[in-house]
């Protein structure tokens, strides 16, 4: 036991700081002996004039309110003995069964996030087999039969800074640091369940700093329109040696498939339009699978992205929110709406459903589109239009590279805040990715041009004189 003996004691002094001037600061010792301290507030007092029989200044709250932010002395008191409050109750919350594990606290986080869910809502089933993946990836650093009492945070500062230098096995390079910060927030979770459990008293975690979200690449992929029209065309080309065969019967000659290679071409035309309507709407490979007729409005020329289907989402799963949590709205331009009008007839000519509900990319038996044959024929497609270099690339494009043809175009039209809410972006600053790459060759022209609005009175006038 600490020499306080488990008490939780604290006290307020005031001090000059450099840019902050007076401050309010509060130093106090929890109930397991740790000392603290902390800067609570800026300190709305003035002198007394009065001593403590120590020597030190009485002081007294300053004319006026105090402006936000800052408190005056009996403020700063009533926020010590709210900190001390908190601090008594994680006493009283001290874990009654010290002897629970690393191992019992990541099973019992998962089974929280898949009853409960987290800050998106639902926990999808690819997210909840990640958690496992992260959990057998902790385990020769953190085994389940570790008592959680026992990690420390300095234990947590150098696996991540192991993680961020050390190259694990099978692979040629550390991981990257958006992995490394993902996994170290998983952890943090884990040991944030174990404290709502009373399983530990503090978590080690929350005193982590934890690296920061890696910063988008300032370069990508752009197609051109164009190149998505070859792209997409290359997808519905049925090359001569992928045309199915069958023989009659033994030792016949080879006939053409001709119920296959019907099924073979339809499903090569719906990639193609995926393709098309995924670049030009800039919607997200779980937005084109879940997308209904209903959301589809002809007549006001716009696209509603109300659902998600994750790619881990089988038929017949429930849908999410889009990724942003909310759904928006898209400009629906003509070429796009032409594909989409061509869809609707190719499924009624198939007696497929285009009813509102119906979805706006069926498989053949109604179910959603299989988003890993999407990209292989993307990838395909890529290769048949004469741009597989693209893929070589230290940094390949994706399919969801599709959504920066309809970006970069779209801020050439519209204000990038527009723009943002068409992407679903949730920060401004991903969205300015495409301003910064579009390219302005007619900038300085335009600038010479403003400023000779204000400057060519007195050019004019110089010259006259």
């Amino acid at each position: 036991m600490s020499a306080n003996d488990g008490r939780v004691t604290g006290n307020l002094t005031v001090e000059e700081r450099t840019t902050l001037g007076r401050v309010w600061v509060v130093a106090w010792t929890s109930g397991d002996g740790r000392r603290n301290r902390k800067v609570l507030a800026s300190a709305w007092v003035k002198d007394s004039g009065r001593k403590t029989s120590r020597g030190a200044v009485v002081w007294r709250a300053r004319d006026g309110s105090a402006p936000e932010g800052s408190l005056t002395p009996k403020g700063a008191q009533d926020a010590l003995e709210d900190l001390l409050e908190e601090e008594r109750k994680k006493k009283l919350r001290r874990p009654t069964q010290a002897g629970k594990t690393f191992g019992e606290a990541g099973e019992a986080f998962v089974r929280h996030a898949a009853s409960v869910g987290g800050k998106r809502g639902e926990v999808s089933p690819s997210t909840l087999r990640g958690y496992r993946s992260i959990l057998r990836a902790l385990a020769p650093d953190f085994p389940p039969e570790m008592r959680l009492v026992d990690i420390t945070l300095r234990q947590l500062e150098e696996y991540q800074e192991r993680l961020l230098i050390e190259i694990p096995p099978r692979r040629q390079q550390p991981l990257n640091r958006g992995t490394v910060r993902h996994r170290m927030i998983v952890l943090r979770m884990i040991l944030k369940r174990a404290v709502d459990l009373g399983w530990l008293a503090d978590s080690p975690a929350m005193k982590l700093e934890i690296i920061p979200q890696p910063q988008p690449e300032p370069d990508f992929d752009v197609l051109e329109p164009s190149q998505v029209e070859a792209i997409a065309r290359a997808i519905e080309d049925v090359p001569a040696d992928d045309v199915p065969h069958y023989r009659r019967s033994e030792g016949a000659e080879l006939v053409v498939d001709q119920f296959n290679l019907g099924a073979m071409v339809e499903r090569r035309l719906l990639y193609a339009d995926v393709i098309r309507v995924a670049a030009f709407t800039g919607l997200r490979m779980g937005e084109l699978r879940a997308l209904r007729w209903r959301d589809v409005d002809f007549a006001n020329a716009t696209l509603h992205v109300r659902r998600n289907a994750p790619t881990s989402a089988p038929a017949g799963s429930k849908l999410k929110a889009p990724k942003s949590l909310k759904g928006r709205s898209v400009p629906l331009i003509e070429i796009a709406a032409t594909v989409l009008d061509r869809v609707s007839r190719h499924l009624e000519e198939h007696e497929l459903p285009t009813d509102a509900e119906a979805l706006v990319f069926p498989t053949r038996e109604g179910g959603l589109l299989d988003d890993v044959r999407m990209r292989k024929a993307f990838y395909r497609g890529l290769e048949g239009a004469g741009l597989a270099h693209l893929r070589e690339k230290e940094n390949p494009m994706t399919f969801h590279d599709l959504r920066h043809v309809f970006g970069t175009i779209a801020v050439r039209a519209f204000p990038v805040t527009d723009v943002q809410a068409f992407m679903g972006h949730q920060s401004i600053t991903t969205t300015m990715r495409y301003v910064h790459h579009v390219p302005r060759h007619d900038a300085a022209a335009k600038l010479s041009a403003a400023f000779a609005v204000d400057l060519s009175p007195g050019l004019d006038s110089s010259a006259a004189s």
